[in-house]
């Protein structure tokens, strides 16, 4: 991802922390609120037993009826041993307790066995109570204790007037396993949550931006004087605008394409057509030199011919993007028609040709490819020696890569000419005539190496030229 969709995550990321610290802070206030809302109810239900009681012995005093309501039930619950398996926590006695004091807020009876006779008139719980409000408090059962308890009361009535209160206690301690539960659990989601977040974004980033990459790839190629095709995009509106921005980019091309060329073709017939006209004249003046001028005449014919059609090949290959792909292609029958048709210069100039390695299939360009080994064959030719040998071999780079190696006998290349010898138009000078060639060969063989997805390579050895040609084979 590039720095806006980092900042993006990044701004995601803390915006979903604040969210899930936020859930996490209210997780114990809310088990709280359920604890003490439960707790409500069952105060309600033991104070109604306590008033059951005062009503069907008025005459016996308060403590006897809380003894007979609670008392001796509440003793032997907190006695009982059980195994309670409530989630992943084990609860195995009872830690709730009460206490129940009179009109004036002093204990009349606690569970505990510790706050009998203590007046509790000044704690919410009891103070709220008696004055017909909703008595709950929060405090610590003793000292040394970590967590607080909550505190719940209920009025006790008795002939329409509040004659006592009854407080449940519950401590927080006890609660806190459930809270840690729901904390990891919630962990554990949000974590899922995020992960899963996270995948749906990367892969919505990729498909949204995926196109974008690829336009922008494909320009980029463009710019690098590279010849792309328009990649596959699926998003209509983003493939239209590729489709624009490609026929806008070629007709740019295509202008400073043929401006190109025309340059280059009246620089190259410049010459040869001068000599030509510059013949013409001279066989005006002195008839009797008519053969050594019309010699002249058709050479520099020949060579205007041999610029333009070699113009015409190269342009015809610069201006294709996808080629023709034949399949199942034998490299030993295309090195063989394009030996035939070299044959007669070989013998011409006693070089004798000599093919071997094994028979290779390819996929390529067939034309493409007979044109480029017909090239590399004619440089080679033009280069060695007479009575010497051009040497061809094929065969494959750990079955990976078919090449074709020719060596030819010559002068070799100068040091300065082997960074130019794919140059446009850069030639040098045959060893037996002098005379230089249109300077497109090599760089058309350049040409269809980078539209196979090939490479080409040409140096010296101890003898003369080897040049090497490889094409990548498919699995």
């Amino acid at each position: 991802m590039d720095s806006d969709h980092h900042r993006f995550f990044f701004a995601f990321s803390i915006g979903f922390y604040y969210l899930v610290d936020k859930i996490e802070e209210s997780i114990r206030p809310r088990y709280m609120e359920t604890v003490e809302e439960s707790m409500n109810d069952t105060v309600y239900v033991l104070a109604s037993l306590i008033e059951q009681e005062l009503l069907k012995h008025p005459e016996a005093n308060f403590e006897s009826n809380i003894n007979r309501a609670l008392g001796g039930s509440f003793k032997k619950a907190k006695e009982k041993n059980f195994n309670a398996k409530i989630y992943n926590h084990t609860k195995r006695k009872i830690d709730l307790e009460f206490y129940v004091t009179d009109a004036k807020g002093i204990v009349l009876y606690d569970s505990a066995e510790k706050r009998v006779g203590e007046d509790y008139s000044r704690y919410n719980d009891v103070f709220l109570t008696l004055k017909g409000k909703y008595g709950v408090r929060s405090s610590k059962l003793g000292a040394s204790d970590s967590e607080s308890a909550i505190f719940i009361a209920a009025p006790i009535y008795f002939k329409g007037k509040i004659t006592g209160v009854l407080t449940i206690v519950k401590p927080k301690g006890s609660i806190l396993p459930f809270i840690d539960f729901a904390k990891e659990k919630f962990y554990k989601t949000s974590l899922l949550v995020a992960v899963f977040i996270s995948l749906v974004f990367c892969i919505a980033v990729y498909f949204i931006f995926s196109p974008i990459r690829k336009l922008s790839g494909y320009v980029a190629a463009l710019r690098s004087k590279k010849r792309p095709s328009l990649p596959k995009i699926g998003v209509p509106e983003i493939r239209e605008l590729g489709e624009q921005m490609d026929q806008l980019v070629r007709e740019i091309a295509g202008k400073e394409y043929v401006e190109n060329y025309i340059q280059v073709l009246t620089h190259e017939i410049k010459s040869p057509l001068s000599s030509i006209l510059a013949s013409v004249e001279l066989l005006a003046e002195d008839p009797k030199r008519l053969k050594p001028l019309l010699q002249n005449v058709q050479l520099e014919s020949k060579r205007i011919q041999t610029v333009i059609e070699k113009l015409l090949e190269l342009s015809a290959l610069e201006n294709v993007s996808n080629l023709e792909i034949q399949t199942g292609l034998n490299t030993k029958e295309l090195l063989k028609e394009v030996l035939g048709s070299l044959t007669p210069e070989a013998d011409r100039k006693k070089i004798k040709l000599n093919l071997s390695g094994p028979d290779v299939f390819i996929d390529g360009n067939r034309f493409f490819l007979i044109t480029t080994f017909r090239n590399l064959l004619q440089n080679a030719l033009d280069f060695s020696y007479a009575n010497t040998e051009v040497r061809i071999n094929t065969g494959l780079l750990q079955d990976k890569e078919w090449f074709i190696e020719i060596k030819n006998e010559g002068p070799g290349i100068p040091d300065y000419a082997l960074e130019r010898i794919f140059e446009r138009f850069y030639s040098l000078p045959r060893p037996d005539t002098g005379r230089k060639s249109s300077g497109l060969g090599l760089t058309f063989v350049q040409e269809v190496a980078e539209l196979h997805s090939g490479r080409v390579e040409i140096n010296n050895w101890e003898k003369g030229v080897i040049s090497l040609f490889f094409l990548p084979i498919k699995p």
